[in-house]
This record gives structure tokens, C-alpha cells and sequence, in this order.
């Protein structure tokens, strides 16, 4: 087995200077046997670290050793220049400093080698006395001049006498290599340093230890600073710069003008006392004390607080999350494109009268991000943010959409669900209800609300706009640009084209196909596909989601129903279990509060004595059946009632399946315009179309097999299967879920109405 290798151990002097991890100055007094016995900056105490502390210490990137530090030259050098090290030099000082190193190593370097091989006595030799230095510089000048660092920045004269911005020195090529100076083009040339400059910078250069930052001459603090002007002076302009900072945000020049105005008066007075008059000060000099002042400041001070945050206010790239529904940010913003506020088949049915009075009006996108992936979990169109869509797009969010996608026509799937850890969003009247709250609360999300004015809280759904506007809304006619300079003359309504349906296909499409597929910058180049899958991979969802018993809980509409021998009937549905009959032996006909899903018709909620029960539907084959699709079929029903009752079952059934399945097309296609329900909605439906309006329930239920559309067959019909030519059978038989038979001829004797809608 080999040893171990010893701990390293340095010699360290006294002079330098230690910053270990936390900031923490030392310097090294002595070595001993098992450390190092140091003593903080500003003690006198010691202490004793170990040589494997120190070593570990050492590893740190906090870690710095500047060697020489506390020494009088490098001190002497540190205070002159007011830096400690090169990377501090600023970038338009570094040329010159180049240029001082290349002078000092130029003339270190032939003074090395005359010692070692001194010249001919005819000849000067290089050494730090002033002919010596002089003979360096014409030795080593020709060379020195053909560096890229001894061409001087040109400084041209304006008209005006003021000097010009120096010109900035010529690009390199795209190998890297420095440009070649054209013909006739003026060259300024450094000029070498004279034998007491030269021994001055070496002396600095050796000071600094051989580093180049003791080579800066600091030139940039050359000037008088003292005070030109008598305080009583700088008192009246300084009211001129208070007067600047007011929310009627006047210019420079007017709080000029107006200090200048209230001198001459104050000048007046005081001539008429018998004092000096007060000298008045430039104009420069005056904005130079105004933008003094630090910018958040002065916003805060023009603008507002709200401003001068969100404008200096610094924004946090990374946040930190690493794991699936970690964070989740939602925020709603209306679209820049007008569309037409009506459905695609609506339209083909109108007049042209009728067409000009179709209202066009801009839709609100509300959009959850998921912020590790950047998938978009949910996204809805409304005419408004409210409250019902903001609980929507929190429902969407914990499905899957991809029948959505399927729908729109996209080829890769919307399956992106989760139930976040956080929630964040904007303080919209949609966001801060009590609803949307107790909804987050029932689904255990943090909810996180920045203040008022803080966008950069919630990046990344913010952004997400912008790249709709410009990647997807830029493609149709109607748009109204990012402001109204951007717009132009362009007229926005009378160029509105795109049916709203027809708005929320195109952007599931872009969603799913293109922006999910499409590298992202914030991923580093990853598509939010790929980050999904790889983030479900190597953590998965930091939660899971709720059943559809906990969502009808959380999501359900509270109705109140009175209790009957069918059980509670909702949407012309009947509910009975062995709860309610029980409820109803001992209580009679009660009310009772009663949750419906609006996407599911298959299950509800009745309290019983303080408890929830969950009571499936009398009537099979309704299991994800939403509220849309049921009133669809069931107004297709009233208005074909005639129709139907002349025909027999079979023909019924057909019909409805062909009904079902328009309906069902339907809803999907809008599914991301969300049908809005409530207790008063649902009630005044039922008064409509459901009032003396039942299905019968079944007498046993066969077991609905997962995946099928549970309205594919139409509305499902109770009772015996009729045979062509064949007389009712005297027991009702099991009915089929998923294909009804051949229509038989019309028979007149068929009069029973046990089989057949139940109109009251």
C-alpha cells in the first residue's frame, strides 16, 4: 500500500497577506511543528492553524495570498496608484500600462545582459544611471515602436474648440490577428520615456513586485479640487437641484434658468444691504452636482418609487429550481391582435349587414409556466380576467391536454401536468379573489404574490408574451403592434380576419409543436421537451396530482338539492346510493348541498350528515362527460323531440351517437376557451332545457372500460334490445355501451314509453 503524501507546507513571510474563506485577513507570524501561528489583521492576539486547515483553506476559491503586501515600498506603490492588483487596472488605462511594462522590461532585460556581457568600452553601457537608461531606450526604441500598444489614440477638434472622443484603435481580423494600417492613414507614435521617467517607473515596477499594476500613473485624478465657490453660493444651487428631483419632472435648463432668476434677485437684496453679490456658477457645473445624485433617486423622485424599482431594480436570472411544479408562474395578458368575438360556423350564417356588426375585440391569454422546463402547463383565452378563468387554467394545469393537441392537429403530445410546490402571479383582480385562494389552498400551493410593480418577479411568463407577439400573433392580420408608433396608420379592427375559435386552434398548435420543440435560451439551448423528459427522469414532479373525487372537492359548483326517492337530480340526471335512501327513510325530503364536476356528469358530492359522500349517476356511460356536451346532446333532443318520438330506440340511439359526436368534436376544439359554470347558470339551464326532462336510470351498470368516450354511443337508453319482427321481451336485458343494433321498421304497437325518453 503506498503513503500517504505529506501535507504541503509554505514559507510564508510575515508581509503577506492571508484572506481566508469568510473573509478573514490574517498574516503569518512564524511555521511550527503541526501549523502555522497566525494573527488577524487589526489584533494582537495569535492563533494557531494546522497544516491540513490551512490546505483545505487554500483550496477555497475565496482563498488569496499577496505576497509583500504590508511592506513600506509596496505600500507606498498601493497608496499612489489606489489599486492591488492588475485585473483592478481600468480597461482605457491598460494600453498605457502595457506600454510602461514593455519600457521597464526592455531596459531590466539589456542591463541583465551587459552585466553578463559587457559592450565595448566604446559603447554605453545599460545600467539604472541616466546615460544607461538613455542608451536602453535607443537600443530597444526601434523595437518598441513596432508594438500595437505605441500607437496612440488620435483626439480630433471639434469646431467648437472641445476635444473629441479618442478614436478607438482598429478592430482585429477574424483570425485574431491586428488589422494592417491602410495607406495615407496619421499615425500617432508614444513617445519613449526620458532616463528619470524610466527610473521612476522601474522603481514602481520592482515596488509592486514585478506586477504591472504599479505602473499606473493615475492621471485620472489630476485636477483642483478644491471649492471655487463660497458656501452661500452652493446653497442657492443647490435649491436648483432639489427642484429637479419633482414629479413634474422640469429640465435642466428650466431649474437653470429658474436658479439664475432667483440669484438676480437675491443679488438685488443683498447690493441693497450693502453685501457682495453672490457669483453665479455654470451650467456644467450644475448637472454635474444633479447627476450626482444616484439614479433610483432621481426616478424615485420624477416618476415614482414604482418606477425607479422596476427600472433599477436588478433582476435574478437563475431561480433556482430544479425539480418539476417546483415553481409555476401565471400571469394573463391581452393578445395584440383583434379577432372576430364569434364562432367560425356563427359567421357562415350571417349577412353581410349582419357581419359588420360582429364586435372585434382583443382576448386575454392567461398561461401558466412551469419555470425549470419552461413547458407551458396551461393556457386560456378570455374575453376578461376573471376569477372562473383564472380557476380553469389552475384545473388545466393538472390534466392531460393532449386529446387538445390531437384536436388542433399538433403531432407531439401536450401531456405537461403537474401540482406545483409555488405558485407566483401579478396582483390581478383574477389572481388576489378569495376563490382563486381557497383553491390554491385546497390544492397545497404556496402562493407567492410580488409587490405591485415588480414584473421581473415572474420573468419568464412575462417574456413568454413578448416571443407570442412576435413569433406567433405576427403572422395574422389585425394586429395592434407593441405600441401605437409601432402601429402607424394601421387599422386593427377593420384588418381583423382570424375567428377567435380559430385563434385558440392555431395557438394550441404553436404550443405544443413549436415552442415546446424549439431551443431555449434560458435551458441553454435545450427545448423545453427535452428538459421536461429530462428533468421527469432524473427527479420527477416535486407533487403529484389529486384523484377526480379530490378535484370535484376543490373544483366542484356547490348546488342545493331536495332529496326525492330517485335520489338528487342535477341536469336531468339522477344520482341514488344507499346513503341517500337511507337519509331518506330517517329525514324525508330534505335539501341537501350537492358538488358537480363540470367535466365529469359520471360522479357527484352530496353531504350526508356533515360527510361527503361520492354518489355515482343512475345512468351509465357518463363517466368524463362535461356539462357542455350533455346540454349539446340534450338541445339536439328538444329540438328534434318530434323526430324521435315517431322513430323507435335503435334510431334514437343513432341519432344521438351522431349528435354525441359532433359534441364531442366541438368541446375539444374549444376546450382552451373554457364554458364557464356556476350555481345560477346551471339553475337557469335546467329551467330551459331540462325543466320535465329525465333519463331513466339503468338497472344494473355495466363497468365502463377506461379510455372510451363515455358519450360516443349518444345518450345511453335503458330497456329491452327490439328485434325486427319480434314481440318485447318480458325482461329488461343488459344494454350495450358501445354499439346499438340495426334500426328496425317503425311498429305501431311499440307504444311503450318505458323505453323511450321521459318528457313530464
Amino acid at each position: 500500500m503506498s503513503r500517504q503524501s505529506p501535507t504541503p507546507r509554505y514559507d510564508i513571510s510575515a508581509f503577506d497577506r492571508i484572506i481566508l474563506p469568510g473573509g478573514r485577513t490574517v498574516t503569518i507570524v512564524k511555521r511550527t511543528d503541526t501549523g502555522y501561528q497566525c494573527r488577524p489583521f487589526g489584533s494582537d492576539l495569535s492563533e494557531h492553524i494546522t497544516y491540513e486547515a490551512f490546505e483545505a483553506a487554500r483550496q477555497h476559491p475565496h482563498y488569496r495570498h499577496d505576497p509583500n503586501y504590508y511592506t513600506v515600498s509596496t505600500s507606498q506603490v498601493r497608496a499612489y496608484v489606489g489599486i492591488e492588483s492588475s485585473d483592478q487596472i481600468p480597461a482605457e488605462e491598460m494600453p498605457s500600462v502595457i506600454w510602461r511594462e514593455h519600457c521597464v522590461r526592455a531596459a531590466l532585460d539589456l542591463a541583465a545582459q551587459d552585466r553578463e556581457k559587457p559592450p565595448y568600452k566604446a559603447s554605453q553601457r545599460v545600467n539604472m544611471t541616466a546615460r544607461g537608461l538613455a542608451a536602453a531606450m535607443r537600443r530597444a526604441g526601434p523595437d518598441l515602436m513596432q508594438l500595437d500598444v505605441a500607437r496612440r489614440p488620435i483626439k480630433h477638434v471639434k469646431p467648437n474648440g472641445r476635444k473629441a472622443a479618442a478614436t478607438k484603435p482598429p478592430a482585429p481580423t477574424k483570425s485574431g490577428r491586428p488589422r494592417k494600417v491602410r495607406a495615407g492613414q496619421t499615425i500617432t507614435l508614444r513617445s519613449l520615456p526620458s532616463p528619470r521617467t524610466l527610473h521612476r517607473w522601474i522603481k514602481a515596477y520592482e515596488a509592486a513586485n514585478g506586477q504591472r499594476w504599479g505602473l499606473r500613473q493615475c492621471h485620472c485624478r489630476c485636477g483642483n479640487y478644491e471649492d471655487r465657490f463660497e458656501p452661500e453660493e452652493y446653497a442657492v444651487l443647490l435649491d436648483a437641484v432639489r427642484a429637479y428631483l419633482d414629479l413634474k419632472r422640469p429640465t435642466y435648463r428650466a431649474c437653470y434658468e429658474a436658479y439664475g432668476d432667483a440669484l438676480t434677485v437675491m443679488n438685488t437684496q443683498r447690493v441693497e444691504r450693502g453685501q457682495q453679490p453672490l457669483r453665479r456658477i455654470g451650467f456644467s457645473t450644475y448637472r454635474a452636482h444633479v447627476q450626482r445624485i444616484p439614479l433610483f433617486q432621481r426616478d424615485a423622485a420624477r416618476h415614482g418609487v414604482t418606477y425607479a424599482m422596476r427600472r433599477r431594480g436588478g433582476v435574478k436570472r437563475s431561480f433556482e429550481v430544479t425539480r418539476i411544479g417546483e415553481l409555476v408562474q401565471v400571469d394573463g395578458c391581452k393578445v395584440s391582435l383583434m379577432t372576430l368575438c364569434i364562432e367560425t360556423g356563427a359567421w357562415d350564417m350571417l349577412t353581410p349587414e349582419q357581419r359588420k356588426l360582429v364586435p372585434r375585440d382583443r382576448w386575454t391569454l392567461l398561461r401558466a409556466i412551469d419555470v425549470a422546463s419552461r413547458c407551458t402547463l396551461a393556457a386560456v383565452f378570455t374575453p376578461s380576467e376573471t376569477t372562473e378563468a383564472a380557476v380553469a387554467l389552475l384545473r388545466m394545469m393538472l390534466v392531460d391536454k393532449t386529446p387538445i393537441a390531437v384536436a388542433s392537429g399538433a403531432k407531439t403530445p401536450w401531456h405537461y401536468a403537474c401540482c406545483p410546490y409555488a405558485l407566483v402571479s401579478d396582483a390581478g383582480s383574477a389572481f388576489r379573489s378569495d376563490r382563486f385562494r381557497q383553491v390554491l389552498a385546497d390544492l397545497g400551493i404556496k402562493f407567492e404574490a410580488p409587490r405591485v410593480g415588480q414584473p421581473n418577479k415572474r420573468t419568464h411568463v412575462e417574456r413568454s408574451f413578448g416571443t407570442d407577439r412576435t413569433r406567433f400573433l405576427s403572422m395574422f392580420s389585425g394586429q395592434t403592434f407593441a405600441n401605437v408608433g409601432d402601429k402607424g396608420d394601421y387599422d386593427p379592427k377593420a384588418n381583423a380576419s382570424l375567428f377567435i375559435d380559430e385563434l385558440a386552434r392555431a395557438h394550441v398548435l404553436y404550443e405544443v409543436d413549436v415552442y415546446h420543440n424549439t431551443p431555449h435560451q434560458g435551458l441553454r439551448g435545450e427545448t423545453p421537451r427535452a428538459a421536461w423528459q429530462r428533468l421527469m427522469e432524473e427527479g420527477g414532479c416535486s407533487r403529484g396530482t389529486p384523484g377526480a373525487h379530490q378535484q370535484r372537492g376543490i373544483f366542484g359548483i356547490l348546488l342545493s338539492r331536495t332529496l326525492g326517492k330517485r335520489g338528487v337530480r342535477v341536469l336531468g340526471l339522477h344520482y341514488q346510493s344507499a346513503d341517500l335512501a337511507k337519509l331518506l327513510a330517517d329525514k324525508g325530503e330534505v335539501d341537501v348541498h350537492v358538488r358537480v364536476d363540470p367535466d365529469d356528469l359520471g360522479w357527484v358530492s352530496v353531504q350526508v350528515d356533515g360527510v361527503w359522500k361520492t354518489i355515482r349517476c343512475a345512468t351509465s356511460g357518463l363517466d368524463g362527460a362535461t356539462i357542455t356536451q350533455w346540454l349539446a346532446v340534450v338541445g339536439a333532443e328538444r329540438r328534434g323531440a318530434e323526430v324521435h318520438r315517431a322513430a323507435s330506440r335503435p334510431v334514437v340511439a343513432e341519432a344521438l351517437r351522431r349528435i354525441r359526436t359532433i359534441a364531442a368534436r366541438a368541446g375539444r376544439r374549444l376546450s382552451i376557451l373554457p364554458h364557464v359554470y356556476d350555481p345560477a347558470l346551471i339553475a337557469r339551464k335546467e329551467a330551459e332545457l331540462l325543466h320535465g326532462f329525465t333519463v331513466p336510470e339503468d338497472a344494473t351498470r355495466p363497468e365502463a372500460s377506461p379510455g372510451n368516450d363515455p358519450l360516443i354511443g349518444g345518450i345511453p337508453i335503458t330497456g329491452p334490445e327490439v328485434e325486427p319482427h319480434a314481440s318485447p321481451p318480458t325482461e329488461r336485458v343488459r344494454p350495450r355501451a358501445t354499439r346499438s343494433p340495426e334500426p328496425p321498421p317503425p311498429s305501431p304497437e311499440d307504444d311503450s314509453d318505458d323505453d323511450s325518453w321521459i318528457k313530464e
